[in-house]
């Protein structure tokens, strides 16, 4: 028999060749998912087969072989993939069934090896795959491996476990499992193994939500909020719910025991300002306002529990108030026009003159300072609020000081003096605008 060209069959019968040299005798040297499409495949593997047993019986062993040949020039990893890939693009029965035999040949080996499961795994190069691993061919070797293992020692490890082991634990395997579900290709092997480890949670582990926070590491920091294993923890706790019926845990629920309602609240606030938390934080945020409008809390209670103080009113965005307004808005989609960011101010500080002194007050210390600064600030925009509503209620600037500051015109207060001033100017500007020359209605603070 000949071999790539001239070269004699006996003469090769060395046993000196390494796997590289043996393939390119037979000409199988030219990248594995190549050699197993070749239209030859079955007459090559069998003439290197017939070489490998002529230098067993020499060497007085079995050492050597087609598949280990195949393995030490190609890799396992490589070598399982190509050989699923190939099995099922295969055109002609002699190399599916030639196919098959390598792939049974390989399994043995590694029986023969004693290796286990987790063992084939890391020949397999799985988790260096991430959560595509769940849609590679290999997986389909780990799983055939796994039932022969179990066949042969009447094991009982199953994929769930073998993965765990494999992508370094539950907390990162459900991390993996969540991405896996956005992918088409691996959302529903992805889906039933999250299934089964919410089952494994719930029925062998007995655990309940907080259990999960802590096995999923959501108990260290607030970046848990907006963690990819919040998506696990929202899983599991609708399992439980749904296995125990008068359970009345929630997502957001079992974050606030954690960290507190008003810690939640401002984190969430300060994650959507982050591109990549912004999403998970609405989401989240949304279910936060839901769990208050249930409990019926008012508007003016979430105020004070985010205790919002002078600083608050000096940025041009503060997340107080964004997250303070947003309920306001879910509020009013049921009882429309129920309140206001304004009227819900007023009532948090104590009225219309307690707001009006706190903006005053930072407005005057920003334009001692930066008057670019003051007039784009949270308290330039809910001054301009305020008096808006005394404009539309007909509110003129000399009742003010009875009205909101429960003092005389004649003897003000210096703070008083200047809020009344600047309404002033407002007010003349409205009635201005409306082409309506009333009375000189602006009040000249006196300067001390």
């Amino acid at each position: 028999m000949k071999i790539s060209g001239n070269a004699n069959l006996k003469i090769l019968l060395t046993g000196e060749q390494g796997a590289d040299d043996v393939l390119k005798m037979f000409q199988l040297d030219k990248g594995i998912s190549k050699v197993l499409a070749s239209r030859n495949l079955k007459p090559k593997v069998q003439a290197m087969e017939s070489y490998l047993k002529e230098v067993n019986k020499i060497n007085g062993n079995d050492k050597l072989s087609v598949i280990g040949i195949f393995t030490t020039h190609y890799g396992d990893a490589a070598v399982a993939r190509a050989l699923v890939v190939a099995q099922k693009k295969a055109t002609t029965h002699d190399a599916a069934n030639t196919i098959k035999q390598l792939r049974s040949e390989q399994l043995s080996a590694w029986m023969k090896s004693e290796k286990t499961v987790d063992d084939v795994f890391e020949l397999l190069k799985l988790r260096q795959n991430g959560y595509k691993a769940l849609g590679s061919p290999k997986l389909e070797v780990l799983d055939d491996y796994m039932k022969m293992v179990i066949q042969k020692t009447s094991g009982k490890q199953t994929l769930l476990q073998t993965l765990t082991n494999g992508f370094e634990g539950e907390e990162k395997l459900a991390a993996l499992l969540v991405r896996a579900k956005e992918d088409t290709s691996t959302s529903e092997l992805a889906t039933a193994l999250q299934n089964a480890l919410m089952n494994k949670w719930i029925e062998t582990d007995k655990l309940k939500p907080e259990n999960v926070v802590s096995k999923l590491r959501l108990d260290q920091n607030l970046d848990a909020l907006v963690d990819t294993n919040e998506q696990t923890l929202a899983a599991f706790i609708s399992m439980y719910n749904a296995r125990n019926p008068t359970s009345m845990a929630s997502l957001i629920g079992t974050f606030t025991r954690q960290y507190g309602d008003d810690v939640v609240a401002l984190a969430l606030g300060y994650a959507k300002s982050d591109p990549t938390k912004r999403w998970v934080a609405i989401y989240m945020q949304q279910h936060q306002f839901q769990a208050w409008q249930k409990s019926k809390k008012s508007a003016v209670a979430v105020f004070k529990e985010l205790e919002i103080t002078f600083d608050d009113f000096v940025p041009t965005v503060n997340h107080k108030f964004d997250t303070l307004s947003g309920y306001i808005k879910v509020l009013n989609t049921v009882n429309r026009d129920q309140t206001d960011m304004i009227t819900v101010l007023s009532n948090g500080v104590g009225g219309d003159g307690n707001l009006a002194r706190v903006v005053a007050t930072v407005l005057l210390q920003l334009e001692s300072h930066n008057s670019f600064i003051a007039a784009v600030s949270t308290a330039a925009e809910y001054e301009t609020a305020l008096f808006k509503r005394w404009f539309k209620r007909k509110i003129e600037p000399t009742s003010i000081y009875a009205r909101f500051f429960h003092a005389e015109e004649a003897s003000p207060r210096p703070l008083e003096r200047e809020i009344v001033a600047r309404y002033g100017e407002y007010y003349s500007e409205k009635i201005a605008v409306r082409g309506n020359p009333m009375v000189n209605t602006v009040i000249h603070p006196r300067r001390s």
